[in-house]
């Protein structure tokens, strides 16, 4: 990240974080992710936690302090005296090590969770803070809140145990006592002294784990699942660090990624364009698992068609759009009213209504990931070559019918023109993989003329949908995907994204009305996909020239949220794998172009993967699995 945003930080830091009884809603930028591929955590700089399902994504929270201040439970571990904060992850890994730096001296706080290799009886989270030099009087606070409740659930305090019923149990190498509503471990770290904390599902065990054991247990296990990544050129520490988000991400148990970690951060503050982002939304989910695929991890993207395959025996007709990390469909839309979100972004939401929505670029985006599948060396399972056909049975059939869109927006349904590039990948695909079928044939070809032909804009461009004047940024991607485009109209659509969607180098999806009240920030994926764009048409220094504009805007710890507002600061759910994986994505596509010119960045996801250059190698599904 460039220091200049480090310092930046710095001094924000400096100026907010000194009265933690007073302590106002935390940007979102200044909040870092925790993953055991399972659940997941937020820390803000100051070393609180102020999100956390510990169990799983889309389970109610045991930290909410996010959505609501004064209500909502966290978990902070602090000096008591004024300080700054530094922070980075350890190298290759999702463990966090916040610095305090205060008068009198330095203190360092790692910060992790604990995956299978931490043993049947693991904690969950554990934190270890450590005196680095000096004498520092510290500060832990432990509030907990069963999920969205009311009232904070009681606490039962025995020394160095917590519990609350419905709550994860803590157990430190600190005494705690009880203090307005709070459980108060007070303590002084010098001479490289160490404490550990730890939180359990339950009730937790006499005494604390050796942490900085499970530490270096976990931190090996981040390592050693890094070492697949096939790319080695400068950007090698950034995109690693998005590819560990999208890995985050994932819910090991199923294949399924959550679109994001959190729920109802808002898109507009103030307003209610507040969603749940933590369920398996299957476009966002091939996409990123393509991603990673790119970069050489390949693993997750095989469990992920285990997922896919056992929704397409279930289903009897029509993908969802979004499933739970188990693959429930029923992701009933609840608001939490007595929270107040995110600096009075209300609702808060739990479900999400827009799995009732039908999106039929689905269909296109598992078929693709398919198709890279085989032609990494893959072999597909019969059952799913079977689910694939009928897949492009329903996008031939359905095609040219209205859909909800991509975007979700909540209004009547349109015929949209992404939708129908995406059907066009499903048909091409499955002709690729399964062989030509008369329909398939027919349908593809129709696509093609309908695309180029009445879909076309009076001014030549591709608007949003059949028969519409409105620019979207979703159709950037059309010659990403291989659909044969007519140049000219996509280098005028391209113009039209950036005169009446770009600020500076963000983009906003669209701006025409969705059915909603308010507006949204600028979308970080479509940024990214405009990248891509002009890298295709061969406008090389442009696309460069946004792609580093887009590269500061991480926050220190390299994260990203779904958008940013036209000042820099961060809105929407976070980190996000829309967003990390447009990152990946575009930088991949920056090499690809610097060692093969516009021609090496033409052609479909597959046949850009299979492009090897200087710094990256092409993947193979056969050799990832010799290396496991």
């Amino acid at each position: 990240m460039p220091e200049t945003m480090q310092e930046m930080m710095r001094e924000t830091m400096s100026e907010t974080m000194s009265e933690p009884q007073t302590r106002p809603y935390q940007p979102i930028e200044a909040y870092a992710l925790l993953s055991n591929c399972e659940g997941c955590a937020l820390v803000a700089r100051d070393g609180g936690i102020d999100w956390a399902c510990l169990e799983r994504f889309d389970s109610d929270p045991s930290f909410s302090r996010l959505l609501d201040r004064t209500r909502g439970g966290h978990f902070t571990i602090r000096p008591t005296e004024r300080f700054e904060t530094t922070r980075q992850y350890l190298s290759r890994s999702n463990i966090l090590e916040t610095t305090f730096t205060t008068q009198s001296g330095f203190v360092t706080l790692h910060d992790f969770m604990v995956g299978p290799e931490g043993g049947q009886r693991r904690p969950l989270l554990v934190r270890l803070v450590a005196s680095v030099s000096g004498c520092v009087p510290m500060i832990a606070e432990y509030r907990p809140l069963a999920g969205f409740a009311e009232d904070a659930a009681p606490l039962g305090i025995e020394g160095r145990r917590v519990t609350a019923p419905g709550c994860p149990g803590l157990v430190a190498e600190a005494d705690f006592a009880a203090e307005g509503g709070l459980a108060i471990a007070r303590f002084t770290l010098e001479g490289g002294q160490t404490r550990g904390f730890a939180l359990y599902a339950g009730t937790p065990p006499e005494t604390c784990p050796d942490a900085r054991l499970l530490m270096e247990e976990t931190r090996r296990a981040w390592v050693l699942w890094t070492e697949g990544a096939a790319y080695v050129g400068p950007l090698a520490d950034e995109l690693m660090r998005s590819a560990l988000v999208l890995k985050g991400l994932t819910y090991q148990p199923t294949g399924a990624m959550v679109a994001a970690a959190t729920t109802s951060l808002p898109e507009e503050i103030g307003g209610i364009r507040n969603w749940d982002y933590r369920f398996c939304w299957i476009r966002d989910a091939c996409l990123s698992f393509y991603v990673l695929k790119k970069f050489g991890m390949t693993r997750e993207a095989e469990s992920f068609f285990g997922f896919v395959t056992e929704l397409c025996e279930r289903e009897e007709s029509r993908l969802k759009p979004l499933y739970s990390i188990s693959g429930d469909a029923d992701l009933e839309e609840i608001r939490v009213d007595h929270f107040e979100g995110w600096r009075g972004s209300a609702p808060v939401r739990h479900g999400n209504e827009a799995a009732e929505q039908h999106q039929a670029d689905a269909y296109g985006q598992v078929l693709d990931l398919l198709y890279l599948y085989e032609r990494l060396g893959g072999t597909m399972p019969e059952a799913m070559r079977e689910h694939g056909a009928r897949l492009a049975d329903i996008s031939a059939a359905h095609w040219h019918e209205p859909d909800a869109g991509l975007w979700e927006p909540r209004k009547p349904e349109q015929r949209y023109l992404h939708a129908a590039i995406m059907n066009w990948v499903a048909l091409d695909r499955a002709i690729c993989l399964f062989g030509e079928r008369a329909e398939w044939c027919r349908e593809r070809d129709r696509i093609v003329a309908h695309v180029n032909g009445e879909g076309l804009h009076r001014d030549g461009y591709y608007p949003q949908y059949l028969g519409g004047d409105d620019v979207d940024a979703a159709l950037l991607i059309a010659p990403m995907v291989g659909f044969p485009v007519d140049e000219a109209a996509f280098a005028r659509t391209v113009d039209a994204v950036i005169e009446r969607l770009g600020h500076g180098p963000l983009v906003y999806r669209y701006r025409n009305d969705d059915g909603l009240p308010g507006h949204e920030g600028t979308f970080l994926l479509c940024a990214f996909w405009l990248v891509d764009a002009l890298l295709w048409l061969g406008r090389e220094e442009e696309a460069r020239t946004r792609f580093q504009a887009l590269r500061a805007l991480q926050n220190d710890v390299g994260l990203y949220a779904e958008e940013i507002a036209e000042d820099d600061t961060f809105l929407g759910n976070f980190p996000q794998a829309f967003s990390h994986l447009g990152f990946i994505h575009s930088a991949l596509m920056l090499d690809l172009y610097e060692h093969g010119g516009r021609s090496a960045v033409q052609g479909t996801y597959a046949d850009r993967s299979l492009r090897e250059t200087k710094t990256r190698r092409a993947p193979t599904i056969a050799g990832a699995e010799a290396g496991e």
